[in-house]
């Protein structure tokens, strides 16, 4: 997610001024010229496989993000549920996977990271090994408990609305970006190519596509008992 301009998660790197580039470089300019109105087409069309990131350490929480309560939901439930409507979800699991494992609901899939003391890339081409060439990607950390469905759907709603060289959907708040992102399957090979996801993204500002969203759900997330009980109170509050 993006704090004070800057992300600290998977898409780390560069603030605002990186969504808004006025001026499209000759990069992005070649990019644009090699898309058919047919390809462009079929790429709004192209199926979304969602990838819930659930293989991190949750040691300063004392128990894995994923079964987090909120209400009678865990956290990977909500995260599952809000992804409903598009291909089956996939769970990245990692450090804890033998006792996530049980609480991943039927509906998703499970695939386990036996790197993710590597980072969050590594469960994330995990992943891809389960996804069709031609689809895009919905990246969403479980760790963000107050993102709802409406707000999934409208993120999708804008990808499907993106024009050339966009290749990437990033939700924005105010000033701060967040997620779920989306990347669409031009980026698979960028990404087994990286060294971390954030040079992919922010390689050509032009790329991105900003979603403005009225939530602050996208960046609200928890890592520490303190953060935990901040969301639990703002759960509370909107049921």
């Amino acid at each position: 997610m993006m704090e004070g301009g800057k992300a600290k998660g998977l898409f780390a790197g560069p603030g605002n001024e990186t969504a808004n580039a006025s001026s499209p470089s000759a990069l992005a300019i070649r990019c644009a010229v090699v898309y058919s109105a047919a390809s462009l087409r079929m790429t709004k069309r192209a199926k979304i496989v969602p990838i819930i990131l659930a293989a991190g350490s949750s040691k300063n929480l004392g128990m894995p993000k994923a079964l987090a309560q909120f209400g009678e939901k865990t956290a990977l439930l909500i995260a599952v549920e809000n992804c409903f409507g598009f291909e089956r979800p996939i769970v990245v699991l990692g450090c804890d996977a033998a006792r996530v494992r049980p609480a991943v609901p039927r509906a998703a899939r499970v695939v386990v990271n036996e790197r993710w003391r590597e980072g969050q890339l590594t469960s994330l081409l995990r992943a891809m090994d389960h996804v069709p060439r031609a689809a895009a990607v919905l990246i969403y950390p479980v760790d963000h408990p107050l993102l709802q469905k409406r707000t999934v759907a409208e993120l999708v709603g804008e990808f499907r609305k993106r024009e050339p060289p966009e290749e990437i959907v990033m939700p924005r708040h105010k000033q701060r970006f967040g997620h779920p992102i989306l990347l669409s399957a031009a980026l698979r090979d960028e990404l087994r190519r990286a060294a971390t996801a954030r040079e992919v993204v922010y390689r050509i500002p032009e790329r991105i596509r900003v979603f403005k969203t009225k939530t602050s759900a996208i960046y609200e997330d928890f890592d520490t008992p303190d953060t935990y009980r901040e969301c639990l109170r703002k759960f509370a509050a909107r049921t």
